[in-house]
């Protein structure tokens, strides 16, 4: 009788301890997958697609973020400043479609590592804020690999008196790549005239008519946001973005 007991005692402890592994592996794999970063939904509300603007007429934009890690834009769950608007400039419209259909293409990596950098606290694409615009930069330092050099080393290092009474702080979290790649977006780009950049889920642009103005230029906007991907996994961050055309006339 004792042996019965003790054997069938052993019995429920053995499927007690399967029961409890098979649970915990459940689990474990539950939140492994729950732990998956998952893309971010970019919509520009306003302006309209293939809504066409007289020049010099501010348009008001509007974009929607939502991601299901990082919240909603419109409870303000998501900062208004992760947010960006590119609005490039073609002169022949019919270019346009084929950019619309590569909307799916990678964000320049020095670009992106502008934006997830706290860059933009100090420097605006255009216009002056604390720092000069990555426009005066760019004007200023001619795409040579002497310059390349000179401001990687300003950006990492720190640099004084350089514009003015303006102090560059070091960065010394930015590895040499990063700092290279954003350093290279920004001569080989920022001075583009063609190309303009808006910070924030709201805000106005303008369309203003180039020299060579035609009746069928077309704007390519795309509004966009890296995700802050997930806990432990910051490599894993993901870009989403919605991209319309708009014509000038």
């Amino acid at each position: 009788m004792l042996k019965k007991l003790t054997f069938f005692l052993m019995y429920v402890f053995v499927v007690v301890v399967l029961y409890s592994f098979v649970t915990v592996s459940s689990n474990f794999e539950k939140n492994i997958k729950g732990q998956e970063n998952h893309p971010p939904v970019v919509k520009i509300i306003t302006p309209a697609n293939n809504n066409s603007y007289a020049w010099n007429t501010p348009i008001p934009y509007k974009i929607k973020v939502s991601d299901p890690e990082d919240g909603e834009s419109e409870f303000q769950e998501i900062s208004s400043n992760d947010v960006f608007l590119q609005v490039k400039y073609l002169a022949d419209a019919t270019k346009a479609s084929a950019e619309l259909k590569q909307g799916d293409k990678s964000e320049p990596t020095g670009l992106t590592a502008i934006k997830s950098s706290n860059c933009l606290n100090c420097h605006a694409f255009t216009g002056k804020l604390i720092g000069p615009s990555f426009y005066d930069i760019s004007k200023r330092y001619p795409n040579t690999k002497l310059n390349l050099d000179i401001l990687e080393k300003h950006i990492r290092e720190g640099s004084s008196g350089v514009w003015g009474n303006v102090t560059m702080p070091t960065h010394t979290e930015l590895t040499k790549e990063e700092t290279r790649e954003m350093v290279t977006w920004i001569l080989e780009n920022a001075a583009d005239p063609n190309v303009s950049y808006f910070r924030g889920t709201e805000g106005y642009f303008t369309i203003k008519p180039p020299v060579e103005t035609q009746q069928q230029a077309a704007f390519v906007v795309t509004a966009s946001y890296t995700d802050h991907g997930v806990k432990d996994k910051p490599k894993q961050n993901q870009r989403g973005q919605d991209v319309i055309i708009i014509h000038g006339k």
